[in-house]
Order: C-alpha cells, then sequence, then structure tokens
C-alpha cells in the first residue's frame, strides 16, 4: 500500500513516555532493542522501558544528517545525545564494537 510506514518492531515494546532519537528517519536505524534496566551512567528509578540505541550506528546517522565528519559527529552524539538527559524515557546507549 502508497504511503504506509513499517512499524519497527521494537516501538509497540516501549514504555508510553519513552523517548526517541529525532530525526527519527536517521536514528531508528540504530535501534537495537529496548530496556525497563538501562545500564547507563543516569540514576533512574526505573519501570520506564526505553530504546536501547548503537552508539556506533548513531555516530554514522549523524555524519548521514548532518554531512559533516566522524569527530564532528562524535562530539554532537556526546553532547547532544547521551549527555542529554529529558527524564526517566531518556533512551539508553551502548558500544556494540560489531556494528
Amino acid at each position: 500500500m502508497e504511503g504506509t510506514e513499517e512499524v519497527p518492531w521494537w516501538s509497540e515494546k516501549l514504555s508510553e513516555g519513552a523517548l526517541l532519537v529525532e530525526p527519527r528517519e536517521f536514528f531508528d536505524k540504530a535501534v537495537v532493542g529496548v530496556t525497563a534496566t538501562p545500564g547507563d551512567h543516569w540514576e533512574r528509578r526505573g519501570g520506564e522501558t526505553v530504546a536501547i540505541y548503537d552508539e556506533l550506528i548513531c555516530i554514522q546517522a549523524i555524519m548521514e544528517w548532518l554531512g559533516c565528519g566522524e569527530d564532528e559527529a562524535y562530539d554532537w552524539y556526546c553532547y547532544n545525545t547521551t549527555g542529554a538527559w529529558m527524564g526517566e524515557g531518556t533512551p539508553t546507549f551502548i558500544r556494540n564494537e560489531e556494528s
């Protein structure tokens, strides 16, 4: 059907308050799973199932989106993505050396 977008497998597993990285047309491909127990640096209360993003795929997405090099993309990622606490629905990020 024309005009229909495929719903990602992980979208229905997220909590209602879960946040996603925008613009999604670049970053959705970096989602590698979901978790209710993120192992990141934020102190969380728990209970929210959030998206898990692959760090290296995110950096590639930033390079594509902003048309920049890897160093600039990494700086952007650190400041605007992993450095941005947006509440309990904040996604978590992992480094998968295989990606």
